[in-house]
């Protein structure tokens, strides 16, 4: 009977390690999850969806959790999965609120010129477009680098692809729209 008081002891010490693991990674990395949803996903409500449910996979995992090296690159790679398979389920229905939108445009353009406001939402749209045209094996490195500014190795991980990939894949998405904006600005200018 000993054994069974000392041993549950032992178990309910293991949880309650498990469990300030589990809130240490929530704290520290559920921005970096949310990130990395929305840069998929590009709705804040089903981003917001699939960061709960990264941290749902993670509760049901949490052994795993002790025993992971880098936890960022672990929680990157889970929130990766669980959103590109979102994405393939579900189709687009934006869900943004149009009040708040027009609200930080308002804010946005009592902050900048009118022309300087409007230059870089037109810029900002065209690398969007650009950075979408590109092959999804391209654009997922590119939007892991740039928006979530992880390192070759952590996209490495993420994507489950070798480092020196990574950086091909950089070294080629970044090719591929410097070439597309220098014909897009000649077009423009006449150059």
């Amino acid at each position: 009977m000993a054994e069974a008081v000392i041993s549950n002891g032992a178990i309910s010490l293991v949880e309650a390690i498990s469990e300030d693991a589990l809130e240490a990674a929530v704290r520290e990395h559920a921005r970096l999850v949310y990130c990395i949803a929305y840069s998929i996903l590009r709705n804040r409500h089903d981003a917001e969806d699939a960061t709960q449910e990264v941290f749902v996979r993670v509760l049901r995992h949490k052994s795993r959790l002790e025993g992971v090296k880098d936890r960022k690159a672990w929680l990157a790679r889970i929130a990766w999965r669980v959103t590109a398979d979102r994405r393939k389920r579900a189709p687009e229905i934006s869900l943004d609120d149009t009040e708040t939108d027009l609200a930080i445009l308002r804010l946005r353009s009592q902050l900048a010129s009118a022309e300087d406001f409007s230059l870089g939402r037109e810029m900002t749209v065209l690398l969007e477009s650009l950075i979408t045209a590109l092959p999804a094996q391209l654009r997922d490195v590119l939007t892991l680098s740039t928006v979530q500014e992880l390192t070759p190795a952590e996209i490495a991980e993420v994507l489950a692809i070798s480092e020196s990939s990574v950086r091909s894949r950089m070294f080629r998405a970044r090719e591929i729209l410097k070439e597309k904006l220098t014909v897009l600005l000649e077009r423009k200018h006449g150059i």
